[in-house]
């Protein structure tokens, strides 16, 4: 089948969500598809390659179509910008379908809805949030799509309240790339790798620091939590993986504000994607912490790649109890803090030191649903 995945962003990008829709892309293409990915020529592209950025073989094709970019614009405000930006890509989009086939078109936001269900081609919109405003013509566009993706159980509940039909909508959390995690180091060559201690537990964060560009994501409990370990004479040392950079000051000095050291903690920065396996690897536990927050990205939207990625690594997890985390995991996995509460994030962790979990065969079961390709292959069956 000729699948065409339209994404409304540059390709390749630094952000989480460029990750996600080539391991989408690679894994449709390793199901035997023809896929091409749809991207504009927004923003400044990555020196390398769009598909080595990610570490992934060259499976699909990207097209790039040219289009107005006023988001680097001196002269356009930011958000008359993206609305000049879109309606420039809708054009270009068109004009690139009068004469481009496909049997399947592949889309992770709404806002391009509009343009592509004239085509009259199949469309799997997967949602990675609910938009706020403009409900009815939200829910109309989503019944004429041939197949609704939501990430949770909660944002699904959420979509089928509102009106969406039933039949359209399917619930696939994100997934894991299995091959990153295969021959694995050992943690103790690993550790030397990284320069990390060996005479203390290693506790580790590997992700962005920050969703949506100022969303906090609850590396500030994490350090508190350390903090909190450390007064308690509890030799670890934590090893913050990610970005953006410029969140690290805030963090480095939450850290002093703490009397944490570099004795006790590193702050690493981003990593290209080839080296977050053998990142995780070097960790004798990894979080997933959370803020205390109801904002809808930790009750309802988020669907957890480095928690898969923690899992498919055999790592020790503690984990923020979220309703979307309860979706892939329960008690005989991961030990569960309260989010928010570093007081109870140590104390997880702390239980974690002395009784780490082993469930091999259930973690087994859980990556191999979550993988890509399995989980690809069940949204394009019920699409057919």
């Amino acid at each position: 089948m000729r699948i065409t995945y339209i994404t409304q962003t540059r390709f390749p990008t630094e952000r989480p969500h460029g990750y996600q829709v080539a391991q989408v892309c690679h894994a449709m293409a390793n199901l035997g598809h023809d896929v091409t990915l749809v991207t504009p020529t927004v923003g400044k592209i990555p020196p390398e390659g769009a598909l080595s950025f990610y570490g992934i073989p060259e499976a699909f094709r990207v097209v790039r179509l040219q289009q107005f970019d006023a988001l680097n614009s001196p002269w356009i405000p930011g958000k008359i910008a993206f609305v000049a930006s879109m309606i420039s890509y809708r054009f270009a989009l068109r004009e690139f379908f009068a004469s481009f086939q496909a049997d399947l078109l592949y889309i992770r936001s709404p806002v391009l809805l509009p343009t592509l269900l004239p085509l009259h081609v199949p469309i799997i919109l997967e949602l990675h949030t609910l938009p706020r405003f403009f409900r009815r013509r939200f829910v109309r566009a989503c019944n004429r799509c041939r197949l609704v993706v939501c990430l949770t159980r909660a944002m699904h509940e959420e979509l089928l309240s509102w009106g969406v039909e039933p039949r359209k909508v399917v619930v696939e959390g994100d997934g894991v790339n299995l091959d990153r995690f295969y021959n694995l180091p050992e943690p103790i060559l690993a550790r030397e790798g990284w320069s990390l201690p060996m005479d203390r537990t290693v506790i580790g964060y590997v992700g962005s620091l920050v969703t949506r560009d100022t969303l906090e994501k609850g590396v500030g409990e994490l350090i508190d939590a350390i903090g909190i370990l450390r007064q308690r004479g509890v030799e670890v040392f934590c090893w913050i993986v990610g970005g953006p950079s410029t969140w690290l000051g805030a963090y480095q000095h939450r850290a002093r504000e703490r009397g944490l050291t570099s004795a006790d903690i590193r702050f690493q920065g981003v990593l290209p994607v080839r080296h977050i396996p053998s990142a995780i690897a070097a960790c004798d536990i990894c979080v997933y912490p959370a803020p205390k927050t109801q904002h809808q990205y930790f009750l309802r939207d988020t669907s957890p790649l480095k928690l898969f990625e923690y899992l498919a690594a055999r790592r020790t997890i503690v984990c923020a109890d979220l309703p979307p985390v309860r979706d892939v995991v329960d008690e005989s996995i991961v030990h569960f803090c309260a989010p928010g509460d570093a007081a109870d994030l140590a104390r997880a962790l702390q239980q974690a030191m002395d009784h780490p979990i082993s469930n091999p065969e259930r973690r087994a079961q859980i990556v191999h649903r979550h993988s890509w390709e399995e989980r690809m292959g069940r949204i394009l069956d019920e699409a057919s």
